[in-house]
């Protein structure tokens, strides 16, 4: 399977939540849960990062070593930042 439909399958299975999630991250920042990255990426609340970021990482996008969330694959997070959220 080539990366770019592997890229796809991951987009395709990822709603508009996660997607507002995976832009902070992408974006780097730290305290998703304060009241002004929240409204600056439309997160309704924290708990939808909460559900956000246990689907990611239960649907294998996105890894939780010691705290530490992180792409499982880059060329994903590579995808994202230049192509998708850069429009």
């Amino acid at each position: 399977m080539s990366h770019k439909s592997v890229v796809c399958n991951y987009h395709r299975n990822t709603d508009h939540k996660q997607l507002n999630y995976l832009k902070a991250l992408i974006a780097g920042e730290k305290a998703i849960s304060s009241t002004e990255v929240m409204h600056r990426y439309q997160i309704s609340s924290t708990t939808s990062i909460y559900r956000s970021k246990a689907v990611l990482i239960k649907n294998d996008i996105l890894d939780n070593k010691a705290g530490e969330i992180s792409f499982q694959d880059p060329i994903y997070a590579y995808w994202l930042k230049t192509e998708y959220f850069a429009k």
